[in-house]
């Protein structure tokens, strides 16, 4: 810690850090208290902390075994759930390894920070190229960081939009303000439960219908989506019905709480043409991942 902060701070401002130190080496020395109380007392200036935060880079390795994938971490979520996606969801990377190939079209809609966009970047070495849909900013922005930091730009493209059953300007309600956190939802404040709760903040948010989006951008169609969207995804299935019955659709896995709205987008997918192939326990109780193929 003092190699760090003498080699951050300017001499004079670590000096007083290090002065008001000295009273603390009596007892257990804890560096980071010392420097909150430098803080507070004003011995480290605006510029000096400005300094310090440009310095401080975490970055953690993900559990996929098939390639290196780093994140960069700037929460507990982000290194006790993001690090672990593969850990956490090995049905998704099974997924992505075993039914895409070089030339498919991946659409992640619900990307957060990138990390089973990165999946499928990695895997295929970049021949399976990634449209990764995250409305919420601080983790749109961890996930153009990510993209830089495994140098996957040109493989992955990412989209601030929320997708849904209507091409409008809406609200987009935050769970919380954290870089890789969850729950969050465009349209009325209700949780993946059904029930309605308080966002920290509401956000104007540009709306696609999926089906719109294609058609007025031309992106390439999906022959593989992902869908995570924490309780709006009939809404967004209904946004894309042309999407989901063009054959060159071949798979959809999507994340469902068990009960009537599992088997509602069931009998939706169904209808397109796409049959449930597998379900698969997710660690919230109650949520499944459902994965739909193509019927022959």
């Amino acid at each position: 810690m003092k190699k760090f902060l003498s080699g951050v701070l300017p001499k004079r401002e670590y000096d007083s850090l290090a002065r008001l130190s000295r009273p603390l080496r009596s007892g257990k020395r804890d560096p980071l208290l010392q420097l909150k109380q430098a803080i507070k007392s004003g011995a480290v200036s605006d510029t000096a902390l400005l300094q310090l935060k440009n310095s401080i880079n975490v970055t953690g390795k993900m559990d996929y075994a098939r390639a290196d994938i780093f994140l960069h971490v700037d929460s507990i979520i982000e290194h006790e759930t993001r690090l672990h996606s593969c850990q956490k969801e090995p049905d998704t990377v099974q997924w992505i390894e075993d039914t895409m190939k070089p030339g498919d079209v991946f659409y992640d809609v619900g990307a957060n920070v990138g990390a089973y966009s990165l999946v499928a970047a990695k895997c295929f070495a970049g021949e399976v190229k990634v449209y990764a849909f995250e409305p919420a900013f601080l983790n749109f922005s961890q996930l153009c960081r990510n993209l830089s930091l495994n140098n996957c730009q040109d493989t992955v493209f990412p989209l601030s939009v929320a997708l849904s059953d209507q091409t409008t300007i809406g609200a987009f309600n935050y769970h919380d303000l954290v870089p890789g956190g969850s729950l969050h939802t465009f349209g009325e404040a209700v949780d993946y439960t059904g029930q309605t709760f308080t966002p920290v903040f509401k956000q104007t948010m540009l709306s696609y219908r999926l089906d719109d989006l294609i058609d007025q951008f031309k992106t390439p169609k999906p022959t593989h989506i992902k869908i995570d969207v924490d309780g709006i995804e009939k809404a967004v299935l209904e946004g894309a019905i042309n999407t989901l019955s063009d054959s060159s659709l071949r798979t959809v896995i999507v994340e469902l709480e068990a009960g009537q709205g599992e088997r509602e987008i069931t009998e939706l997918l169904l209808g397109c043409g796409l049959k449930l192939d597998s379900q698969h326990k997710r660690w919230t109780p109650g949520m499944l991942n459902c994965i739909f193929i193509r019927q022959s």
